[in-house]
């Protein structure tokens, strides 16, 4: 029998070793968070996937998260061009059963009032079901300490909600997110306002500041 070639034993050996990476726990991190690159140029896309990607800034640290679907995931770099180095810290896993159980999407990471907050939207399995959430965690750092639910952030109508974000403005906090107007208006989406008491309670009814009108936004019917 013929030995293989040297390419064969080499092919075989870069398969190998791709799959055993493949299985590693994404938890597990890279051998090297930072490496050393050339700082005036980086390499797009700098990950493979990432639906409703987030960044923020804190310090000398950015921190990154997209949906994951079943979990919150948050990865640091002090560079973006890194964030491919960087590993997949699973800060938040939800318990079964809820709400807010599945279909975890568009995951935003703030510092507000001392406190970080991430806010995302979730549903029990059902999307009619999909509101907004929001997780705190007193920790100076994001990717230690507890977090811990502190509920649905809605108005009092409670109606279809995802992809939440914070407006700051004049020392006071709105929550803007994209909705529905009635109770099952699949496709069609605007987008809502209202003041917050504080960042997990909205304070007052939700007001429209935008929907679908001009014919380039009527493709889908989604603001």
């Amino acid at each position: 029998m013929n030995r293989p070639s040297a390419f064969a034993r080499a092919a075989f050996l870069g398969v190998f070793l791709w799959s055993v990476t493949a299985c590693q726990d994404e938890r597990t991190p890279a051998p090297d968070n930072n490496p050393p690159v050339d700082s005036t140029t980086f390499l797009n896309p700098l990950l493979n996937s990432g639906p409703d990607p987030w960044v923020t800034q804190q310090g000398d640290t950015y921190y990154y998260m997209h949906t994951m679907g079943n979990r919150i995931t948050l990865r640091a770099a002090t560079q973006l061009m890194y964030l491919q180095h960087a590993w997949a810290e699973i800060v938040w896993t939800p318990p079964l059963g809820t709400g807010y159980s599945n279909n975890i999407w568009a995951p935003e990471l703030h510092y507000l009032q001392d406190k970080w907050y991430i806010y995302f939207a979730a549903d029990n399995g059902q999307d009619v079901n999909h509101r907004m959430y929001v997780l705190e965690s007193s920790s100076e750092d994001p990717l230690e300490g507890t977090w811990e639910m502190k509920g649905k952030v809605s108005d009092a109508s409670d109606k279809w909600a995802i992809d939440g974000t914070i407006l700051e403005y004049k020392d006071k906090l709105y929550f803007i997110w994209s909705g529905w107007k009635g109770d099952n208006d699949p496709g069609v989406q605007q987008l809502y306002i209202a003041p917050m008491s504080n960042p997990w309670t909205l304070e007052g009814e939700r007001v429209m500041i935008s929907e679908p009108e001009h014919e380039w936004e009527m493709n889908g019917l989604v603001n």
